[in-house]
């Protein structure tokens, strides 16, 4: 995919209604696992942005409560859209790799709306955390510390 095309589908789903538009757009089901593939048996190479913006994402899953105030899961939620456009426009991954990346994203930003405008904080950090839970079994990822007990 071009990155015209992916701009123009990004314009698109923030005119249809944000995040969630973006998810249905790519046709993506539900569930971090859904729809995934391996490289021909390996997990697919990142890049520099692509660990980057992760690792961000990783910090403030963690450290995200189900319990938290309606506006630490605002800060959340937009902490996760900044961090998923942050990925779109920097990542330069293999057309291939890039559709299993966005999956995981889709489920991110599911999960940054079961947070916010559901109101459902506990099921919106569990989707966040079965992405991250997901994302090393398909991103070859060096140093990739996962949620840990949290």
């Amino acid at each position: 995919m071009t990155m015209r095309m992916k701009l123009i589908i990004i314009a698109l789903a923030l005119l249809v209604g944000g995040g969630l538009a973006f998810y249905h757009l790519h046709g993506h089901g539900h569930g971090a696992e859904g729809g995934l593939q391996l490289n021909a048996g390996q997990k697919w190479q990142t890049d520099q942005p692509l660990r980057e913006g992760m690792e961000r994402i990783r910090g403030l899953v963690i450290v995200a409560s189900p319990t938290g105030s309606a506006s630490d899961m605002e800060a959340l939620a937009n902490g996760i859209q900044q961090q998923v456009d942050y990925l779109i426009a920097n990542c330069k991954l293999a057309p291939a790799a890039d559709e299993a990346l966005h999956v995981m994203i889709a489920d991110l930003l599911e999960g940054a709306d079961l947070v916010t405008k559901k109101n459902d904080p506990p099921s919106g950090i569990a989707v966040m955390r079965k992405a991250l839970e997901t994302y090393p079994k398909y991103f070859d990822h060096a140093g990739w510390s996962g949620l840990g007990d949290t």
